[in-house]
């Protein structure tokens, strides 16, 4: 049986990103909200918001995208996030070889 594999970007309420992969998001985003309920009030910034996901047919194509991203500067993380498909064009040409 063929699951699909998610890529998922988090952004916390400080601003910044988490980057990750599942085949389970609605289970990832459940233990995120948890951790946000449970860590209220307190100094930690937990990732608060889905703010992109992909979904891809296979685990090997999702983790190397991911480990792809993860590398990206907030910047450029940010082009992805708003589909800005010139910028993200312009890096992808940057990783062919």
């Amino acid at each position: 049986m063929n699951t699909l594999v998610y890529i998922y970007i988090l952004e916390s309420v400080d601003g910044s990103y988490h980057t990750g992969c599942c085949d389970e998001l609605g289970i990832v985003l459940a233990k995120y909200d948890k951790y946000n309920q449970l860590l209220l009030g307190t100094e930690i910034k937990p990732p608060v918001k889905l703010i992109h996901q992909q979904k891809f047919k296979t685990e090997q194509e999702a983790r190397l995208i991911e480990n792809e991203i993860r590398r990206w500067s907030k910047k450029q993380k940010q082009f992805l996030i708003n589909n800005d498909w010139p910028e993200i064009s312009k890096l992808a040409k940057k990783f062919i070889y």
